[in-house]
């Protein structure tokens, strides 16, 4: 029984290293590409990648190779041999293999390289299309979630109401409504933690302690204002929560538009900066001049202070380890990040030739078509997000509201009891809170989709609590008026 437990734990284990290395993979093989074409050999370029922090699994994976030769005593070409043999990823053992047999037997090492790098990118493209495939499935999934849901509580409220049946008295418990209030945020927050995995931020999320520090306190305030039905009376439990909600939304929205703002400007301006070096390259200037002279271009839009200081920090002579390290307090984005790495490690191990500053511009051209291009086939889901829980608030409010005015036809003449009134009120109370927490549910789920962070949402989430608090207002203040339609028809 343990033996099977510790084998199903290595197997899960060896799974997620397969999912980590292979999502560096192109990067490593970019690394060591670049690097071979300045004229490195593997053990130096093993060194290097044991000193590059973004791409951790890679990283380990040198240092186990690196401890074969530095002491077991082994040459790279068979510690490279040996770490093939028993590799996490399949596409990684064949790469080494790739690598170690184009070596020995004298062969193209830099063609094979290159043809490597450039499968990569295209494997890399292709998990891309197949992972948008995958979001829309989900995203289909919301959608019909929603429209059920929607269907089952017009359904079960017409029971309720007597409209189906003709009674003039109640026929389903009311019971199955709040039972249904509850599914929609509950679905929701399923389908955030299935699309966790799906679409990857090249950005960091919020920090969570920030969110909870300027969430909870209007949360906190709100939740007792509802349960103490202090403003039960003037209908206010749903206003109070919504404007709670949207407090707790503002300060992750700003700060988040204004992260992603600047690192989408930065993976804009990445490519045009290493293709305005390789260009100079080819007229003879040094490295550092060109890196200088790309970076002192002024329509970067909010990369230009960063892009800037780049240049300046070069001049005065400091080391580039040090002006990356400058760049990554100030940048989260991925692709960036490794291309501006790369970069420096071509730079300061005494590359910079034409060749391989071409490469590399490629390379962050390629990437940064691949990832726009998925932003621009996820944008269409934000309209469909706001259409579908615009129309789902709505139209659940007004069931309430027509259902209610249907009653007072139908038992017209008659004096509506308190106690009737005071269910109609909370009946509408509660749905009107369930809409508003969907709603910020919903802009989460969105945010996720289309940003790769949760953290996207707060503004979504934002917007669709406005939207549904206009809902709320004009089936509240009878803008709409289901009695005088009837009567009209």
């Amino acid at each position: 029984m343990m033996l099977s437990l510790k084998k199903l734990d290595q197997m899960d284990y060896d799974k997620k290293q397969k999912k980590k290395i292979d999502r560096e993979l192109p990067y490593f093989i970019t690394v060591v590409t670049l690097l071979a074409t300045s004229g490195l050999g593997p053990y130096f370029i093993f060194k290097k990648l044991k000193e590059i922090n973004l791409l951790p699994t890679i990283k380990i994976e040198s240092e186990k190779i690196l401890k074969r030769i530095d002491l077991l005593g082994l040459d790279p070409l068979t510690a490279m041999n040996q770490a093939k043999d028993k590799p996490s990823s399949k596409a990684l053992g064949e790469f080494l293999s790739g690598y170690v047999s184009s070596i020995q037997s004298g062969g193209n090492v830099l063609n094979y390289l290159k043809s490597k790098m450039t499968t990569a990118y295209e494997n890399h493209e292709n998990a891309q299309k197949q992972s948008i495939e995958k979001i829309s499935g989900v995203v289909h999934g919301w959608l019909s979630m929603q429209i059920v849901i929607l269907a089952l509580f017009i359904m079960v409220s017409a029971m309720s109401s007597g409209v189906i049946s003709g009674a003039t008295t109640t026929t389903t418990d009311s019971s199955y409504q709040n039972y249904l209030l509850l599914v929609a945020p509950v679905m929701s927050i399923i389908f955030l933690k299935v699309v966790q995995n799906m679409n990857t931020a090249n950005i960091n999320e919020l920090e969570i302690k920030k969110i909870l520090r300027y969430g909870i306190p209007s949360v906190l305030i709100a939740t007792i204002l509802v349960f103490t039905n202090v403003l039960s009376s003037v209908n206010g439990n749903a206003y109070v929560v919504g404007g709670a909600l949207i407090a707790a939304s503002i300060w992750p929205a700003i700060k988040f538009k204004k992260i992603y703002t600047l690192n989408i400007d930065a993976e804009d301006a990445t490519p045009q900066i290493l293709r305005d070096i390789t260009e100079a390259r080819k007229a003879g200037i040094g490295p550092e001049k060109c890196v200088i002279r790309a970076c002192k271009r002024t329509d970067y839009k909010s990369f230009n202070p960063i892009a800037n200081a780049v240049a300046n920090k070069l001049e005065w002579g400091i080391p580039l380890k040090d002006i990356f390290e400058t760049i990554k307090k100030e940048i989260k984005n991925f692709q960036v990040l490794i291309s501006f790495r790369i970069l420096f490690e071509v730079i300061s191990s005494g590359g910079g030739n034409v060749n391989t500053l071409d490469s590399l511009s490629s390379t962050s051209e390629n990437m940064h078509t691949v990832e726009s291009h998925k932003r621009e086939m996820l944008k269409p889901y934000i309209m469909v997000g706001f259409m579908v829980m615009a129309v789902t608030a709505f139209t659940t409010l007004l069931v309430i509201s027509s259902f209610e005015q249907i009653d007072e036809q139908k038992n017209l003449g008659k004096t509506p009891t308190q106690q009737n009134n005071e269910k109609t009120n909370s009946l509408m109370q509660a749905v009107s809170i369930s809409i508003l927490i969907q709603s910020w549910l919903a802009g989460l789920f969105i945010g996720k989709i289309t940003t790769g962070a949760y953290s996207g949402g707060f503004l979504y989430s934002v917007f669709l609590i406005m939207i549904s608090f206009v809902g709320i207002v004009i089936v509240q203040s009878g803008m709409i008026n289901i009695s005088s339609i009837l009567g009209s028809s």
